[in-house]
């Protein structure tokens, strides 16, 4: 066996946790009958699926997975509950980073500013809106107070733009 091999070994392990956790987490949440938590964390499997075999450039594969974790375990451990602005950060993280997943399936391999801020405006409101269902029709103790929606809309803007820039930037400098 090569070195080039040996390393690539060596990375395809490291990264199994990065493509595979959220696969795993959710059979071990239905194993507990936690089937609400075992929903959320197969979308966390489906964007690290998706990042993998569509070949999401490492860095941004890592960190998307890695967000949509956190996210999930946030909820799990009803973290957006027991601290009031933890879901700022979160809505900013998330957005920018599905955004740029998003696009780069739907639209192009190589999407441009432009597309992944719009892509992430609609993943907001489309969010915001689930959120409203969800306060509607599941759960009324979800906050859907018009300051809160703002807030949530406001960072997942701040959160594409973000991730519009640093995919810019990274794909050197396209328009």
């Amino acid at each position: 066996m090569s070195g080039r091999d040996g390393s690539h070994r060596a990375r395809e392990l490291v990264l199994i946790p990065v493509r595979w956790s959220g696969l795993a987490l959710a059979a071990g949440l239905a194993a507990h009958g936690m089937w609400v938590e075992s929903a959320v964390a197969m979308l966390v499997a489906l964007a690290q699926v998706v990042g993998w075999r569509w070949r999401l450039p490492l860095p941004w594969e890592v960190t998307t997975s890695t967000a949509c974790m956190i996210a999930a375990i946030s909820s799990f451990l009803l973290l957006y509950e027991r601290i009031p602005w933890w879901d700022v950060p979160m809505h900013f993280a998330l957005t920018g980073l599905l955004a740029v997943l998003v696009t780069r399936v739907s639209c192009s391999t190589s999407p441009s500013g432009a597309e992944v801020v719009v892509t992430g405006i609609v993943l907001a409101v489309v969010w915001e809106l689930m959120e409203l269902a969800g306060w509607r029709w599941v759960d009324s103790s979800v906050d859907v107070a018009p300051s809160d929606t703002a807030l949530d809309l406001v960072a997942a803007l701040a959160g594409t733009v973000t991730a519009a820039l640093l995919w810019r930037r990274r794909d050197g400098a396209r328009p």
